[in-house]
């Protein structure tokens, strides 16, 4: 089968997805190995590692991101909002990038992947003005900014979804008042958890 250790992957994350989707996500690794890398996107330490490391970090939150109408916060070269995007093409989804080189890779890639569910805005997140179901977070900023910049676009009720890193500590959070909750899917746990910041 194409992309069977990929399917395999995706599996164990609890995602059954079709081959056009990996088709997509194949393409989209692409893109990243051939401009993002070069053009500093993304860490040239990262090319060989590019599905692992990045494209499945950002699937994993497939489960924890409520369908509907998402944000991705400072989406740079597309992680995690392309992969989710992909994932879940019954939401959709906005990655919001202020950098306008970024930004133009992000309108190549949703050209390129036939990513319909997907559009690009090239602004800063305190800027926008639409409100969302939910926001996700990825290298973004601090998970206290990240909260901040959050609360801006959330709908009453919504959340955001934080990438953290392996030595986040919830109660450092506990100031804010935010109902939280941790996942940690497959074994990609040891990069951090994914935090659910919201009353949800």
């Amino acid at each position: 089968m194409k992309h069977e250790a990929w399917a395999t992957d995706a599996t164990a994350l609890g995602l059954a997805l079709t081959d056009a989707q990996f088709d997509q996500l194949a393409g989209y690794v692409s893109l990243l190995e051939r401009i993002a890398v070069p053009r500093g996107m993304v860490a040239a330490a990262d090319s060989g590692r590019l599905w692992g490391r990045h494209v499945l970090d950002g699937l994993r939150g497939a489960s924890d991101v409520p369908s509907g109408y998402i944000a991705d916060l400072g989406s740079g070269a597309g992680i995690p909002g392309v992969p989710l995007a992909i994932a879940v093409p019954t939401s959709s989804f906005v990655l919001i990038e202020p950098r306008r080189a970024r930004a133009a890779f992000l309108e190549a890639v949703v050209d390129a992947i036939g990513l319909r569910n997907a559009r690009v805005v090239v602004a800063k997140v305190e800027d926008v003005s639409e409100r969302f179901q939910a926001c996700a977070a990825r290298a973004f900023s601090p998970p206290e900014e990240s909260w901040a910049a959050a609360e801006r676009v959330l709908e009453p009720g919504g959340v955001l979804v934080y990438w953290a890193g392996a030595t986040f500590d919830a109660a450092s959070l506990g100031h804010l008042g935010v109902p939280i909750r941790l996942s940690t899917p497959l074994d990609l746990a040891r990069t951090g958890p994914l935090v659910i910041m919201g009353p949800r």
